[in-house]
């Protein structure tokens, strides 16, 4: 790291059932002592906006670093594309599929030692009407169960990611959809419970909606979930979790 590199790290107190701020601080000194330039520490509460926090202080320090989960980092990540700032990332949420995604360990010390050896990496954005994300943008069952999940009963992440799905599909019903491209025009027209674009491979820290999918290369995948009964897709999406789990043993 350059002497003369700056470093904001916004912290989402809210990040992981509010565990995250008494996380961060309790580890802020050791992160004072390593760093060579001048540091900033934002921790954000309720009504705070880290989009606009973000975009003021990129115009500061020459690194932004998303301390939370992937809401954290694409709120982020949206303030700082276009600017000359570097983003950095601390997992402190309950999936972190970003950070998977890009290699870090979930683990803070080894991810400490990645962030000051300054290790880079070029990650694909996708732009919507909505804004750029980084990871996944579903709709149907899948953006319905990111919904829940941030409003779940539960603070463990498996549990949080489980009581969401199911929710989800009990409430939800299959919706038309119409995938077209500008090469080949309509490629698929019908009913589904589930679309996505994948630009990373998993979601809810352990469920891989697209293997295949490589942040880096290019290239998007779209999983759909075409229409079938609803307890099927119940019986599917028990049976995943339950093999996640058995995998974890």
């Amino acid at each position: 790291m350059s002497l003369d590199s700056t470093y904001c790290f916004i912290i989402n107190c809210s990040s992981n059932s509010y565990r995250a701020e008494s996380f961060f601080k309790e580890r802020e000194t050791v992160l004072r002592r390593e760093l060579p330039g001048h540091s900033e520490f934002i921790y954000i509460q309720k009504g705070d906006s880290i989009l606009e926090i973000a975009r003021e202080k990129a115009l500061v320090y020459s690194h932004i670093i998303a301390c939370g989960g992937d809401g954290t980092v694409n709120r982020v990540a949206n303030a700082i594309i276009g600017t000359q700032a570097v983003m950095g990332v601390i997992p402190l949420g309950s999936g972190n599929d970003f950070a998977q995604n890009i290699g870090l360990y979930l683990n803070f010390e080894k991810d400490l030692q990645v962030f000051l050896g300054d290790q880079r990496t070029s990650v694909d954005v996708i732009k919507t009407e909505w804004g750029y994300f980084l990871n996944t943008f579903g709709i149907g069952v899948d953006g319905l169960t990111n919904y829940y999940s941030n409003n779940s009963p539960f603070k463990h992440g498996g549990l949080k990611y489980f009581w969401a799905g199911l929710r989800a599909l009990f409430e939800s019903e299959p919706f038309t959809v119409s995938v077209k491209t500008g090469e080949s025009g309509t490629v698929f027209e019908g009913n589904a419970w589930m679309a996505a674009i994948a630009n990373g491979k998993t979601e809810g820290g352990r469920y891989e909606i697209s293997p295949d999918s490589v942040n880096h290369d290019g290239e998007i995948e779209l999983i759909l979930v075409k229409k079938v009964s609803k307890s099927r897709l119940v019986y599917e999406f028990i049976k995943l979790y339950l093999a996640i789990l058995l995998k974890k043993v």
